[in-house]
């Protein structure tokens, strides 16, 4: 058995309410390191070669852990409220309407588009410098605040004269 179950011939909802249990638990005992690690590398070997019947595995992985203490209680009980956690919350950040890649997209956008606003700003406002500076070289005059500007810059003659 290859994992790829479709539920058909499982039984009774408390037959294969067990046999998911018994999975998770196992694959919770391997994650903590509760288990032999000889075991958990023998079935991991197995997964990457396509030998993998997941309740013979639960089975000796169950065999194997070590399920007694508060240490382990403890440790199995936050890590399943963790993952209980993501489970939850995987539709809304990876579900069919990609929320979360809608949310990335519009913030990378949204800066580019900040970007975007800044430099045509400032590309805008150089050139209208540039055309003040022009019309002052010609002789314009302008208010004291950019007279004192236009007179700062030597390459143009002095107002003043």
């Amino acid at each position: 058995m290859d994992g790829k179950e479709t539920g058909a011939g499982v039984g009774t909802p408390a037959a294969w309410q067990a046999r998911a249990w018994n999975r998770l638990l196992a694959g919770l005992l391997v994650e903590q390191g509760l288990v032999d690690k000889a075991i958990a590398k023998t079935w991991q070997e197995r997964v990457k070669s396509g030998d993998y019947d997941p309740d013979r595995c639960a089975e000796e992985l169950l065999a194997a852990g070590d399920l007694t203490g508060p240490k382990v209680e403890s440790q199995v009980l936050v890590r399943s409220a963790r993952l209980e956690r993501d489970l939850l919350m995987t539709p809304l950040l990876r579900g069919v309407s990609g929320a979360s890649r809608k949310v990335r997209g519009a913030a990378k956008s949204g800066a580019a588009a900040l970007v975007t606003q800044v430099i045509v700003v400032l590309t805008i406002a150089v050139l209208a410098f540039l055309l003040l500076l022009v019309l002052a070289f010609r002789g314009v005059e302008f208010d004291p605040f950019f007279q004192a500007i236009i007179d700062w810059i030597p390459a143009l003659p002095d107002s003043q004269a």
